[in-house]
């Protein structure tokens, strides 16, 4: 599978977590077209004094491979996926970062001809209460 090669959401979403969990940046990164926007939270964590907003895939792939270096015991475990005209949701667990006890993150992509165009994390409040050193509730 290549940059350009259409795939199901099903193979997309399986695709990109066995790339996270397995640490392939290459194989996370053949999902995302040339000029995707990606908006996360861990964008703030890591830029602070930025608008949480990484454009383009070679700016993507900079953040991921910074992700997976600070974290190299990150892995996610998937609780939904939900099929949308436009894309697919995708409702994980992520493990090894922030929060002892972590609470659900949920990503939204936005896929055109098979590659993702805009990707929209949201956080748990346990993991952005954990992240800024607050119990959480």
């Amino acid at each position: 599978m290549d940059g350009g090669t259409p795939v199901t959401h099903a193979r997309f979403v399986q695709d990109w977590l066995e790339g996270w969990n397995g640490r392939d940046l290459d194989r996370i990164m053949r999902h995302y077209a040339e000029t995707a926007v990606f908006q996360s939270p861990s964008v703030l964590v890591m830029h602070p004094d930025g608008d949480g907003v990484v454009r383009g895939r070679a700016a993507i792939r900079d953040l991921y491979a910074a992700a997976l270096a600070r974290f190299p015991q990150l892995r996610f475990e998937l609780e939904d996926v939900i099929e949308r005209p436009y894309g697919v949701i995708v409702v994980y667990r992520k493990l090894n970062v922030f929060a002892d006890r972590p609470g659900l993150t949920v990503e939204a992509f936005e896929i055109t001809g098979g590659l993702v165009t805009r990707n929209v994390v949201y956080w748990a409040v346990e993991e952005v209460a954990s992240r800024f050193g607050r119990p959480h509730p």
